[in-house]
């Protein structure tokens, strides 16, 4: 019986979390000047597989969201924002017609690997997308 318990203890203490998972604390602290009780992190996802790839859907409670490093986003057409954060998010409110959207998007020239960070705000309900990845090629 005691070899039993002993595999039990080992599978159970193993299987908790996902290692390869991303942390949304963390992502949002590292994107954005703004405390974190000023939001609410309605949805996220990401994996840290052969590189670095997060995503958050987030609700400002009356405030705006700041970017770390603003300057360096510019501003861009939201098709290829759109439909990705519609595949990853499963958001039916992201889809073309997207009137009042604003995508900006922002990448470390310095790196030679392929990376960058996308921000997309929907004016219309008050909800932001950000994305960050860096992928090791």
């Amino acid at each position: 019986m005691r070899p039993h318990f002993i595999l039990f203890f080992i599978i159970a203490g193993c299987s908790g979390g996902d290692p390869t998972a991303t942390n949304p604390v963390l992502i949002f602290e590292d994107a954005f000047e703004n405390a974190l009780d000023e939001v609410d992190i309605l949805a996220e996802g990401g994996t840290m597989v052969r590189g670095f790839d997060a995503w958050l859907k987030l609700s400002p409670k009356l405030t705006t969201l700041h970017p770390r490093n603003e300057a360096e986003y510019a501003y861009r057409d939201c098709e290829e924002m759109v439909d990705w954060f519609h595949t990853v998010s499963g958001d039916d409110n992201l889809q073309r017609p997207y009137s009042g959207l604003v995508c900006q998007v922002s990448k470390e020239t310095r790196f030679k690997f392929d990376n960058g960070r996308w921000l997309l705000t929907d004016r219309s309900r008050g909800l932001s997308y950000y994305r960050i990845w860096k992928y090791n090629n």
